[in-house]
């Protein structure tokens, strides 16, 4: 009923006078003026006033390169064809008439302009603001699932209804198109929008019905009680979940076979002005066994669909808020430790023929204790997100740093042997080799030091072709335990070291990196902060 009175006035005037508050009327953040556009807007404007230009006007470079020239005139037929498909795409869903009361109020509403322009809650971790147009029993786990990935939503707007009867005839596509672009339009938020579809398999005829039909008009006499209406013989398509669908079950299970197929299927549009992206959700489920309650399904698989695709399209990151905060907390002090191993390299490192880096005066030969464990707590700070059970190093150069590490993780240390010895019996082993050693060998650990549930951490004093790393990755994944992170005290970035990593897909840590050694000076990386994970 509450539904009916508010539905009785666009403007939210239900029975009684009464107006329904939305959260746009009770906004008092500054703005409010439709005036006051933002740059994303004015940019478009500026794009659509650059189309109307005349060609006399635009600049044109007479001695354009013949290869670009050649590749336009290659993507031309493409970029036709892409035209003509968005030029069909845009039509079919110019005649939804589907309509939203709450989003025709925002559209007349001077107040949901700032209200949508808000920036995002960063105290509860937010950095990007979104908007959506699914169903409102279906909002929690949206919001849940991008959350984690610093995405808020403004609002939803999940009470759209057919505006006209050819709106039940269209696809599922092309009504979550529409609504996403129609919220686009009035909020300017990137949207995600969805509609769920029902259909029913047509029946099977039995085999009376079949044999009665073949034998003519004649036969109509003969009609027993196993003849079956046409009306459950037949197929069902409904382009939204409803009532519906209950009370057509309900209909067709007495007179249908149990197993009769019914199928769910959800599709989520994202839409921000550029790009639009589909994603779907499936379920087929037995007549026997389908209600309406069965859409939670498909709803809940487009939402995983649709969370995974934008992670991967704009480079989403988990907890994105956690880790910067938690970086912003421990580079107060930790510079310190970067800031003294650059120095030392810088004034006591030598570079030596085949571009090999000595510095033995203080992290080799020679240990500058103090200076390693100052390392070891600031890569301890950076690679302690990934919760390690284990370290795993090469005897004898990554000891130096991976036992103070230990200490501050306050996990093992296991380290791999470049020779059997005769209390190691059954061991893991891998072949690397070495540029400083100028040879080839073979890293061993025993098995007994690593456990299929462990969560290892790779340490390493020096990070240049990556193979020794990579022999200490390789050794992991045999024994079954999941490699969480690499750490080096320093980095030869002109080498092919990580590069070498990139496939096991793990975060690399380094204290210094080096940008060349050309000319016998070293010469090194302006860092800015944490390197990226």
């Amino acid at each position: 009923q509450i539904d009916e009175w508010e539905g009785e006035d666009g403007d939210g005037l239900g029975r009684g006078g009464f107006r329904v508050l939305e959260p746009w009327d009770l906004y008092v953040g500054d703005g409010g003026d439709d005036d006051d556009r933002d740059d994303r807007t004015v940019k478009i404007d500026m794009d659509k006033a650059r189309s109307g230009i005349a060609k006399e006007f635009l600049f044109h470079n007479e001695d354009e390169d013949d290869t670009a020239t050649t590749q336009k005139e290659q993507n031309t037929k493409s970029d036709d064809q892409d035209a003509i498909d968005e030029a069909a795409h845009l039509q079919q869903i110019s005649e939804t008439k589907l309509h939203s009361r709450r989003l025709e109020n925002a559209r007349r509403n001077p107040k949901a302009s700032a209200y949508f322009k808000r920036p995002p809650n960063e105290i509860e971790g937010y950095d990007t603001m979104w908007v959506s147009a699914i169903d409102n029993s279906c909002i929690k786990n949206l919001r849940g699932s991008l959350g984690n990935y610093g995405v808020e939503f403004a609002d939803n707007f999940g009470d759209w209804v057919d505006g006209c009867p050819e709106d039940a005839f269209k696809s599922i596509e092309q009504v979550a198109s529409y609504k996403a672009r129609q919220v686009w339009e009035v909020t300017g938020l990137p949207c995600i929008a969805s509609r769920t579809s029902f259909e029913i398999e047509p029946g099977k005829v039995p085999e009376k019905q079949q044999s009665q039909s073949q034998m003519g008009p004649g036969s109509s006499g003969m009609m027993n009680r196993g003849y079956l209406s046409p009306r459950v013989l037949s197929g069902y398509r409904f382009n939204d979940v409803g009532l519906a669908v209950d009370y057509v079950v309900d209909a067709l299970k007495p007179l249908s076979e149990p197993t009769r197929v019914t199928r769910f299927r959800s599709c989520y549009c994202f839409y921000d002005g550029e790009m639009e992206i589909f994603d779907y959700g499936e379920l087929d489920c037995d007549l026997y066994y389908c209600n309406s309650l069965r859409t939670f399904i498909p709803t809940s698989f487009g939402i995983k669909g649709i969370c995974q695709t934008l992670q991967l399209t704009f480079g989403l990151v988990y907890e994105g808020w956690m880790k910067k905060k938690l970086r912003d907390i421990m580079q107060r002090d930790d510079d310190k430790a970067t800031v003294k191993l650059r120095d030392r390299v810088l004034k006591e490192g030598r570079v030596l023929p085949n571009d090999i880096i000595d510095v033995s005066a203080f992290m080799d030969s020679k240990v500058d204790v103090n200076l390693m464990d100052d390392c070891a707590k600031e890569l301890s700070n950076r690679l302690g997100i990934t919760r390690p059970t284990k370290i795993l190093t090469v005897a004898t150069t990554g000891l130096i740093i991976a036992i103070p590490m230990a200490k501050y993780l306050q996990v093992p240390v296991v380290y791999a042997r470049k020779e059997r010895n005769n209390v190691m019996s059954d061991t893991w082993q891998a072949s690397y080799s070495s540029d400083t050693v100028g040879k080839s060998g073979e890293l061993i650990v025993s098995k007994e030091h690593i456990d299929p549930n462990d969560r290892i951490i790779v340490i390493d004093d020096f990070l240049s072709s990556g193979s020794s790393q990579e022999a200490l990755l390789r050794i992991v994944l045999d024994s079954g335990a999941e490699v969480v992170g690499v750490g080096v005290l320093l980095e030869k970035v002109y080498d092919s070291g990580r590069r070498a990593l990139a496939g096991f897909d793990v975060p690399i840590e380094s204290l210094v990196r080096v940008a060349s050694v050309s000319g016998g000076v070293i010469r090194l990386i302006e860092e800015d902060g944490f390197s990226g994970m």
